[in-house]
């Protein structure tokens, strides 16, 4: 049975990692570019899947990662200790380690078509493209507004 204030609950913690992590945000503008240039690129179905695979598991581990360090502020209510840290540095851990796998994805996936990036402007069309893609990392990196 599909739930869906289960769903809504999802949602609202993605948004807020991305309104409160700038790591995220980061990982999201990385995600953007090496996807359009899979796409500009036309890269095959299988490749692009995984890209999507490398990406969603390097931003499911970022929302992990906030939550575990919630939680860790929460129980260690801001006192030195050293297992709250060592809880708090697993989690960064498992972050790099998947930006790591997903890096090396990309390298795979597309290592041969970034040294033909000249190729992207092919015509007005990709012009347009490459805009939007720098307005919609603009709109990723910039500081989230805060509500008064």
């Amino acid at each position: 049975m599909i739930r869906p204030r289960a769903f809504r609950f999802a949602w609202r913690g993605v948004l807020r990692t991305f309104r409160e992590e700038a790591n995220f945000r980061v990982h999201l503008v990385v995600a953007e570019v090496i996807l359009y240039i899979a796409f500009v690129e036309r890269v095959d179905a299988t490749s692009l899947a995984i890209l999507f695979l490398a990406v969603g598991l390097v931003l499911s581990l970022e929302c992990l990662n906030t939550a575990v360090e919630r939680a860790v502020d929460l129980a260690a209510q801001r006192e030195q200790q050293p297992l709250a840290a060592a809880a708090k540095d697993a989690a960064a851990g498992a972050v790099l380690a998947g930006s790591i796998a997903a890096a090396a994805v990309g390298v795979a996936v597309l290592w041969g078509r970034l040294f033909l990036l000249e190729r992207i402007f092919r015509g007005p069309l990709d012009y347009v493209g490459l805009a939007l893609l720098a307005v919609l990392v603009v709109l990723t990196v910039r500081p989230p507004l805060q509500k008064e």
